[in-house]
């Protein structure tokens, strides 16, 4: 008898699969028996990965390149005629390192502020600039929007499948620091709810990630300082592993998820509570 949560010769894309969520769900989904395609900009890393997942192969792919994405999409076309499952686990928090070291730094000193009582109001708006923000938004939504757009005809051929797309509790709650990133992430939820709406019909369904601390790099960027005083706004004071989050992504991905679409569920040790 099959198992609701086989993925059994399933076809699946995963975005940002070279590392973090991404790469845990690319695992989680080969061993339950789908054959992944994963998507990253780092093809040594990709080939590195994936040598040890059966059933897996990598590109190198940026997100929020429309036409380089499409290019994939008509290899698994050709390859297999349809498409099972997409996980868009791609993003950036900040556009680039420099932008980062400038966010570590805000940070560190708003967690001094605390520690000391001396008031400190971070201030992030004036230092983003239009290819700041553009490039964020640029792969968190629009290289969401590419994927799920390239992959639509192929699920609609499979007559059903699961899209996964990851947003952030930062898009769902007030936090101080640089609106790009919420910014992109909350148009990630408006994005999943219009598409299950239009997909519902092809028996397609399609859900969202809001994550809060996950032991990846991008999220302990800052330092462990930073990572405390997040958790500090969770009531499960831990900080959840990659794998946690790639059992969810099968979850969604399989039949036992068969009556979510449009949801957006929040594995952020109830950081947020609906």
């Amino acid at each position: 008898m099959k198992k609701h949560m086989d993925l059994d010769d399933k076809v699946a894309v995963i975005t940002g699969a070279a590392s973090g969520m991404g790469l845990a769900a690319a695992k989680v989904l080969t061993r339950a028996g789908a054959i992944v395609y994963g998507m990253d900009l780092r093809q040594e890393a990709l080939d590195a990965d994936f040598a040890r997942l059966e059933g897996a192969q990598g590109f190198a792919v940026d997100a929020s390149d429309s036409n380089a994405v499409n290019e994939v999409f008509e290899r698994i076309n050709k390859d297999h005629g349809k498409l099972d499952v997409l996980v868009n686990a791609a993003g950036v928090s900040t556009p680039n390192r420099e932008k980062q070291t400038w966010v570590d730094e805000i940070n560190a000193t708003m967690i001094e502020s605390f520690k000391t009582g001396e008031p400190y109001n971070p201030e992030f708006l004036q230092g983003i600039s239009d290819e700041d923000f553009d490039r964020v938004v640029a792969i968190n939504l629009n290289g969401t929007f590419y994927t799920i757009r390239a992959a639509a005809p192929l699920l609609k051929k499979a007559s059903g499948g699961s899209i996964i797309n990851f947003a952030s509790v930062a898009g769902l709650i007030g936090l101080p620091m640089p609106a790009y990133y919420p910014a992109s992430k909350a148009a990630v939820v408006g994005l999943t709810k219009a598409v299950a709406a239009e997909l519902a019909p092809f028996n397609i369904r399609v859900n969202a990630l809001a994550p809060a601390g996950i032991n990846t790099p991008m999220f302990t960027a800052s330092g462990e300082d930073h990572v405390q005083a997040l958790l500090a706004l969770q009531p499960l004071k831990r900080v959840a592993e990659p794998e946690e989050i790639g059992q969810t992504v099968l979850f969604l991905a399989s039949d036992a998820g068969a009556h979510y679409t449009g949801q957006t569920l929040s594995p952020s040790g109830g950081a947020l509570m609906l």
